[in-house]
């Protein structure tokens, strides 16, 4: 009788532990389902067509202020994102670099002004159809407590496919460290689970990477993307990207004006308005405020 009262006390704690292990999954499930809905969808979306191909992006008198602020975060800004260019937007803090983003990625409604996707105003395109074209990495990125192969492959979790997994790890850098892991692409991430290990913020950040070009989405959009990587790494990332990323578009965010310069164009931004545009010779003969600031962070490597 009393083995049979510690059988079934063992297994209650054992499926108590279960249960919350499972709990921390469910919790973040219903965090995202709980977020506030800030767009409105279309009742009758138009179909973008090939997602293989990225389309041309036109900002056309975009205006733009948060829920709750008094100030635009962006006002008038009008630019355009031919297919397969290779685009940065530069600017100090607070320009509105970021909220580009974010209303590109219909984060938010712009308030006035109209987005175009191949001349389809934004609005009246499906949210998931219009995801299909976009991978994304942003600087606050979301650590997943999962194994390293999971965590590169929800780039495209459709796609299951080991060598490309393993490509994408090799182009972003991260290969080497995931090498010398205990499990190597089976070692679970993070503190969260039992037998986890954390990385630094730089190897999280090459992972994040790895999932991007995991994904392989016809338009990449990268805010500050490699802030936690030395510069000897970020030359071989970028020189990686503009090499897999020849034949789609590349949408920049950065302050290190070595990734900017190679852009096909920079759009530059002061105070939620575009103030310039052009290639980097063309802003560095111009003489404004990209030229002031490039000048500016070159004297710190002289």
């Amino acid at each position: 009788l009393l083995a049979r009262i510690t059988d079934s006390a063992a297994g209650i704690v054992l499926n108590f532990g279960e249960m919350y292990e499972s709990n921390l999954y469910i919790d973040h499930f219903f965090d995202v389902m709980n977020l506030p809905k800030l767009i409105e969808i279309t009742k009758n979306p138009k179909n973008l067509g090939d997602s293989s191909e990225p389309p041309r992006i036109e900002f056309n008198n975009v205006t733009f202020k948060y829920p709750g602020s008094k100030s635009y975060a962006l006002k008038n800004v009008s630019f355009v994102i031919e297919p397969k260019e290779n685009i940065a937007v530069v600017g100090h803090n607070g320009a509105g670099k970021t909220t580009i983003v974010k209303l590109l990625c219909r984060f938010y409604d712009v308030d006035s002004g109209e987005i175009l996707i191949n001349g389809t105003n934004i609005k009246d395109v499906r949210p998931s159809d219009w995801y299909r074209f976009l991978g994304t990495l942003f600087q606050e990125f979301m650590h997943y407590d999962f194994t390293v192969e999971e965590n590169i492959m929800l780039g495209n979790p459709e796609v299951r496919d080991q060598e490309l997994m393993k490509k994408a790890a090799e182009q972003s850098g991260a290969k080497d460290f995931i090498e010398k892991l205990p499990k190597k692409y089976h070692q679970v991430l993070g503190r969260q689970f039992e037998g986890g290990m954390e990385l630094s913020q730089g190897q999280w950040q090459k992972i994040a990477i790895a999932r991007a070009f995991y994904e392989n989405a016809p338009i990449l959009i990268l805010d500050e993307p490699t802030s936690a990587i030395d510069s000897e790494a970020e030359y071989e990332i970028f020189k990686n990207l503009h090499t897999h990323y020849k034949n789609k578009t590349l949408f920049l965010i950065s302050h290190r004006f070595s990734t900017v310069r190679n852009a096909d164009k920079i759009v530059v931004l002061e105070k939620g308005q575009v103030v310039d545009e052009g290639t980097h010779d063309e802003l560095l003969e111009r003489g404004g405020l990209y030229a002031g600031m490039f000048r500016k962070q070159a004297q710190g490597y002289q």
